[in-house]
């Protein structure tokens, strides 16, 4: 696999920067909803910077990590083609799902410990979301590139939710430095929130319905947030009333942060589709990846998720250009300046990750 030119001396340009998330306002919600023949992936993404975007990668492209100074970045071509939520730059997803139908997504989890340097190559916890997006089909695969790829923590401590096409899910944490998977039999609630999943239920079990006597409050709070999202799970007389995607979304509504709560999507993964709406714009939109072209050769698109838009909007998207990045990091940063955080990170730095895309091209 070919070297991607420029990045080495780029890596050294950025070994200040620290990938890629503030300090979390104790947020994000996660799970999976499996009704009958449909499977709902649902997620809030809560934080205090709004807008960001919609973004297509496609399938064919040489990747190589972006980590300073290491001897062994990972180096991949993508497989997969994948529609994601993107805040900072290209390539620094939040979340998203491919064309595999395979959902990958991060919440906050401030006990995270990454694992200490070994043999394995190295990626960021961000761009390991676009790795597994990139590379992965189901649930099982995610979890045996474990053996090959370790995370670099560079400012975010955090955990992951993922899910397949088989409705087959697993969190991923990081505890101790050891990575801690619960799939199967020790999934029995399939969501997440901001505590380890052993703690999320450890608390749900103080609960009436799960073995105590509590009754389940609405709060902001992780846990009891976990502990709604569970309750809500468990009501098939509510589900069996109404569509399940609006199930979902009442789920996300009951969990929500107020205007913290940047977008709310759900993943339809049988029908590959998103809907997702914003804090600034109420309506729900529509991306079917089943029209989106992610042919190597095919330009890589985004959307405004605030754009004033609604229904299927999987027509709008215009095509990515390193101008409109360059503009997503600019204002990125200087909101973080403004909260006093990363505040060393200079303009220089902020050009090279905005170019950073343009260095990915159609490999073998």
């Amino acid at each position: 696999m070919r070297i991607i030119k420029g990045l080495t001396a780029g890596a050294a340009l950025v070994s200040g920067l620290l990938f890629l998330m503030p300090p979390a306002a104790d947020a994000c919600s996660t799970f999976l909803m499996r009704d009958g023949k449909q499977l709902l992936f649902g997620r809030n993404f809560d934080f205090f910077l709004d807008g960001g975007y919609v973004m297509t990668n496609q399938r064919g492209i040489a990747k190589q990590a972006l980590i300073p100074n290491s001897p062994k970045p990972a180096r991949w071509i993508s497989k997969y083609g994948s529609v994601t939520f993107n805040q900072v730059s290209k390539e620094y997803p939040y979340g998203g799902m491919n064309e595999a139908g395979l959902v990958v997504e991060n919440m906050w989890l401030d006990t995270s410990t990454f694992p200490v340097p070994d043999d394995r190559a190295t990626i960021a916890e961000l761009p390991w979301i676009q790795y597994q997006l990139d590379n992965c089909a189901t649930v099982a695969e995610v979890l045996a590139t474990d053996a090959a790829i370790r995370i670099v923590q560079r400012s975010s401590p955090i955990h992951f939710f993922v899910a397949d096409l088989t409705g087959d899910a697993a969190t991923i944490e990081f505890i101790d430095g050891r990575t801690v998977v619960h799939r199967g039999a020790d999934l029995v609630v399939p969501a997440l929130t901001n505590n380890t999943y052993d703690e999320s239920m450890e608390y749900l079990r103080r609960h009436a319905g799960f073995g105590g006597s509590m009754e389940v409050k609405s709060t902001w709070e992780s846990l009891d947030r976990f502990a709604t999202i569970a309750s809500m799970l468990g009501d098939r007389g509510a589900a069996r009333r109404g569509k399940a995607a609006d199930r979902a979304f009442e789920i996300l509504e009951t969990v929500a942060q107020g205007k913290a709560t940047v977008w709310s999507a759900v993943y339809d993964m049988k029908r590959q589709r998103i809907m997702f709406r914003s804090v600034a714009n109420r309506d729900f939109r529509v991306v079917d990846l089943e029209k989106l072209d992610f042919g190597c050769e095919a330009p890589a698109l985004v959307f405004d998720i605030e754009a004033p838009a609604k229904g299927d909007i999987t027509r709008r998207f215009e095509s990515y250009t390193t101008e409109l990045n360059r503009g997503t990091v600019k204002r990125t940063f200087e909101r973080y300046h403004e909260k006093n955080f990363m505040v060393g990170v200079t303009d220089e730095m902020q050009e090279y990750l905005a170019r950073f895309p343009e260095m990915l091209k159609c490999g073998r």
